[in-house]
């Protein structure tokens, strides 16, 4: 599945929040109907590749940090501002637009995904095939009700595909919801229609593995929100399973190379999926996560990178990564020459000198939080003539203009309020279009990794009271970035990982919501909450149901929204 999957322009209905529409059959002139096409190959095919593609509405659009990380510890404005009312609560509400936005794309996914169950009988396959496809389907639905219930809580739970016009549905508890997703994914794995992992394929199917994966972190979330203490043993049962006595033997960096070349480890075990080679739009059909994470560093004209200019990652963050954890250099871009001289300089020229800049003269330099003046004169001596005029930029709260116009020092949260303010992300770089334009990264995206098992199997454990199989768990993530291991382990310890092991790349807001720490994490490093954050969130723990999905639903009132809101 290693390609471009198209949107199926035949499925032209999709959900309006709750409300349901049949085909539309209007001006058919092939005179073929939905059950005809639907029962061949191809057409069922088209019906499982538009299930998938809805992942990409979700993952591949430009609101991803806003839907996921917004109003958390790790992310500071630019020079464009975080949405300011998912990142400072107050003034939050049921129209806020991105909520709104997610909500209605998780439930095109999960119709989308149902479409696959109700043809599929019908369908001119073999059994086998069917199956598979059919399970691929029910994982894809358990996980748009996965992010559903993470952010909003309970909602309204459809469990079959609707043919007809249906005014109404009512919002199911958090309990069943999580149950739902826990009684389809068992099914699935028990049933052992899929392969067992697609991971070295590309990872874009659903496998026994994703199915396993995604129950893991279900059992996990559930176990939190439903105060079902044992459910943490058996999200650490799954966990293992997952692991299955492997390691995370893959060096980091060559994970994340920006070629894509990490892209089909074993390690990435559920993707969405892209593919340059392949791609039939390759100007602007791929995604924007090389823009994320990183402040205005120049524009097209600079041979810069595109970037969001927001969601800069905090301090508090940075200081997450200890001296000597590898993963600081693979996440983060620390040199830069001078863009405005683009006739000759390039951000891309890194990837193109074989990840370096030796030989040629560095502007600006983002000395990591952690390096010191010797750190600093050993990294001239590499390169003596091209660096001695390098402008050093301390990642650290007393730091510099990055634009040397100012001779007076800042703070870190006045100093990625300019232009290069920060050490731009380049975790997600795409080396193969080193290209300035938005939507020219051809990446995979990965929804869920190995190293991730890792750390859900590390906080299950420690919920269950095994706190040495916990930091067992943990220092595997820590022995492969090269750090000493730990001796103790608690939630922050956990929370402090996954910064470094996954950071930009899944959801930390579900991280703060899931262990109880979203008020605490946000009053003490949220630029914008620091001190007042229990004032500011009071009972905004969920995300907002949004108002259009209440006033379409008949069987919704203003009871149904979650408190605060």
């Amino acid at each position: 599945m290693k390609r471009i999957i198209h949107i199926l322009t035949i499925l032209v209905c999709s959900i309006s929040m709750m409300s349901c529409e049949d085909f539309l059959t209007t001006d058919n002139k092939s005179n073929v109907t939905d059950k005809e096409y639907f029962s061949t190959k191809t057409g069922f095919e088209f019906l499982v590749s538009n299930a998938y593609a809805k992942l990409r509405d979700i993952y591949a659009g430009s609101s991803v940090p806003t839907y996921f990380n917004a109003g958390t510890d790790l992310y500071a404005d630019g020079r464009s501002r975080i949405n300011d009312q998912l990142h400072e609560y107050e003034t939050l509400n049921p129209e806020n637009s991105s909520m709104k936005e997610l909500y209605e794309k998780c439930y095109q996914g999960i119709r989308a995904a149902y479409a696959v169950k109700h043809y599929a009988p019908a369908a001119n396959i073999d059994d086998a095939f069917r199956n598979k496809r059919v399970d691929e389907a029910r994982v894809l639905a358990a996980h748009y009700y996965y992010l559903l219930v993470n952010t909003f809580g309970g909602v309204p739970l459809m469990k079959e595909y609707v043919s007809d016009i249906h005014t109404g549905y009512p919002r199911a508890s958090a309990s069943d919801v999580y149950t739902y997703i826990i009684e389809e994914l068992e099914e699935v794995i028990n049933a052992n229609a899929l392969d067992a992992s697609t991971a070295e394929k590309g990872g874009g199917r659903a496998s026994v593995e994703s199915a396993r994966a995604l129950l893991g972190q279900a059992y996990l979330a559930a176990a939190w929100d439903l105060n079902k203490t044992e459910y943490f043993a058996k999200a650490a049962q799954v966990a293992d399973a997952v692991i299955a006595n492997r390691g995370l033997i893959t060096p980091f960096a060559d994970l994340w190379r920006a070629d894509g070349s990490g892209d089909d480890n074993e390690e990435f075990i559920w993707d969405v999926e892209y593919d340059y080679a392949t791609a039939n739009n390759t100007v602007g059909g791929g995604h924007y996560w090389d823009s994320f994470y990183c402040n205005l560093i120049g524009g097209q004209e600079d041979h810069g990178k595109s970037s969001t200019s927001s969601f800069v990652i905090s301090l508090h963050g940075l200081k997450c990564f200890e001296r000597g954890d590898i993963r600081y250099n693979v996440t983060f871009m620390k040199e830069l020459p001078d863009l405005a001289a683009a006739q000759i300089y390039s951000y891309w020229d890194w990837y193109k000198n074989g990840e370096t800049f030796i030989g040629t003269p560095l502007k600006r330099y983002y000395s990591a939080w952690y390096e010191t003046e010797q750190d600093i004169a050993a990294w001239k001596a590499l390169d003596p003539e091209n660096r001695k005029d390098t402008w050093i930029i301390p990642m650290n709260d007393n730091t510099n203009d990055p634009q040397e116009y100012l001779t007076s020092g800042l703070s870190y949260e006045e100093f990625v309020k300019y232009s290069f303010g920060g050490s731009p992300c380049r975790k997600f770089d795409d080396s193969n279009t080193a290209s300035y334009p938005t939507k020219t990264d051809y990446r995979d995206i990965h929804i869920i990794t190995l190293s991730e098992m890792y750390l859900i199997a590390a906080e299950a454990y420690l919920k269950a009271g095994n706190s040495e199989k916990a930091l067992d768990r943990l220092n595997e993530t820590r022995q492969r970035a090269q750090l000493s291991k730990a001796t103790s382990i608690d939630i922050d310890a956990i929370l402090k990982e996954r910064v470094c092991e996954l950071f930009g790349q899944g959801s930390r807001w579900f991280d703060l919501r899931r262990t109880q720490n979203l008020v605490e994490y946000n009053n003490l490093y949220n630029p914008r909450l620091k001190g007042f954050a229990q004032q500011a969130i009071g009972q905004k723990l969920l995300r907002p149901i949004p108002q259009a999905a209440i006033d379409a639903n008949e069987l919704l009132t203003a009871a149904d929204q979650n408190p605060g809101y």
